[in-house]
């Protein structure tokens, strides 16, 4: 039986996403994609890696010689990069800098299913949910105090960008509190049949909050 040795899984030839001969691009390109988050970790490094592997359903790629977690969620080679520093200092409170990261799922009922894996492993719920209209978003922080936004959005794209263009912050719009609600109650009433199409729609989540409901 032949060894598999590391350059067995070097690819044959580079394979860019697209070829660009000079002079082409004349214009800012924008990025394709969120690509990849780093997160530094001290004292609970193991325990950031486990967190990240439960609410992504990750994968870990590699783990390199200098102290490098590289975690998967799909096909590509990293989404999340957990970095061991050892003697850094803890996250300050209210400090300037990265706010959250937000990740896009496909339903509620893959929110909700997320929100119960991650309650019923012991971890902390999350911190604050709301119906922003455009989107409804779970937001969570993580052992080491980086808040993470899990989300989805409730119209097509350029539905929503409509929406926060013309919308979202008027008059007519409200408070963004309004939208607030209770995750174990979002839970509940999802799993006890009331539609998805109820549930994201800001104006049912505001009247199922008056009603005690949410």
């Amino acid at each position: 039986m032949n060894a598999v040795t590391p350059t067995d899984y070097l690819p044959e030839k580079v394979s860019p996403l697209r070829h660009d001969a000079p002079g082409v691009v004349t214009s800012m390109p924008s990025p394709t994609k969120l690509h990849h988050i780093h997160i530094f970790s001290d004292t609970r490094y193991e325990e950031m890696v486990e967190y990240y592997k439960v609410m992504f359903n990750a994968e870990v790629i590699r783990v390199n010689p200098y102290g490098l977690t590289f975690m998967s969620f799909d096909d590509h080679d990293h989404r999340i990069v957990l970095i061991k520093r050892e003697g850094a200092d803890e996250k300050p409170k209210n400090a300037i800098g990265v706010s959250h990261t937000a990740f896009c799922y496909a339903s509620l009922g893959e929110l909700v299913y997320v929100y119960r894996t991650m309650t019923d492993a012991g971890y902390e719920g999350p911190a604050y949910c709301v119906n922003h209209g455009n989107s409804t978003a779970f937001y969570y922080r993580d052992p080491d105090g980086n808040q993470v936004e899990l989300m989805m959005d409730n119209f097509t794209t350029l539905e929503t960008q409509d929406y926060k263009r013309h919308y979202q912050w008027s008059e007519e719009f409200g408070q963004m509190s309004e939208g607030e609600f209770d995750p174990a109650k979002m839970a509940d009433l999802y799993e006890s049949g009331v539609p998805d199409t109820v549930l994201i729609d800001r104006e049912e989540v505001r009247r199922l909050r008056r009603e005690g409901k949410l």
